[in-house]
């Protein structure tokens, strides 16, 4: 197999084939690729471990692979990197691969579902109980190859423009959730939306939508969410 072709891609709130760089730098004299992400800058976590990463990939390679990091909107849209990279017209995205349980239920698997693993069941899956095997065979049918970039283990409940004080507030309630969870919430009326982040805060400041969830304390605090939504 080419090892360009090889090391085309990414996944879970993730990313590339790094083993593979070192071997083609010795190749040839400069590397430069792009890593476009579905998150915002003001996100230090989910997307400065694109910086992160590509520090030490410039370390690594005494100075020659450079890559490029790119925020939501810059290269492409948020929800448009698996595509990206699946068709070449980046070399890697650092995402949350249940943005794309529309095109297929098992995207899930490699993040985040309700009820699902906590943060060291995911990774004793992923690294010592095959997981990642099988999610490489699941996503080489789409030409990528996909790393672990990052582990939020569980997420929070949501954020929500009025006090929820019985399920059945829930209902009609419009409310940014992806994927899987967003399907068992519909079983309770709610009306699902996925947007991404850089769009959360506007979306429930107009009031077009009337809850959100996002990750936890410390992503959700750089959003802004409490201002808007403080239940």
């Amino acid at each position: 197999m080419e090892r360009r072709n090889f090391v085309r891609g990414a996944g879970l709130a993730g990313v590339l084939a790094a083993g593979a760089a070192p071997a083609i730098v010795h190749a040839q004299t400069n590397i430069r690729w792009r890593i476009a992400s579905s998150f915002p800058k003001s996100l230090d976590t989910l997307f400065g471990v694109c910086d992160v990463f590509a520090a030490h990939m410039k370390d690594m390679s005494g100075g020659k692979f450079i890559i490029t990091t790119h925020a939501a909107g810059e290269l492409m849209p948020a929800f448009g990197v698996l595509d990206g990279v699946s068709n070449g017209t980046v070399e890697m995205a650092n995402t949350a691969p249940y943005y794309f349980f529309g095109k297929d239920p098992t995207y899930a698997l490699d993040c985040a579902i309700p009820f699902g693993l906590n943060q060291r069941q995911m990774n004793a899956w992923m690294f010592e109980g095959n997981g990642m095997k099988l999610l490489r065979e699941f996503y080489a049918k789409v030409n990528v190859v996909n790393f672990s970039m990052g582990n939020t283990g569980a997420q929070m409940g949501g954020w929500y423009r009025k006090e929820i004080k019985s399920v059945k507030d829930l209902e009609g309630m419009k409310m940014r959730i992806s994927a899987f969870a967003g399907r068992v919430l519909a079983k309770l009326g709610v009306v699902a939306q996925t947007l991404p982040a850089g769009e959360i805060y506007q979306a429930l400041e107009k009031g077009t939508i009337d809850a959100s969830e996002w990750i936890g304390p410390y992503d959700d605090l750089k959003l802004g969410l409490h201002r808007v939504a403080p239940h």
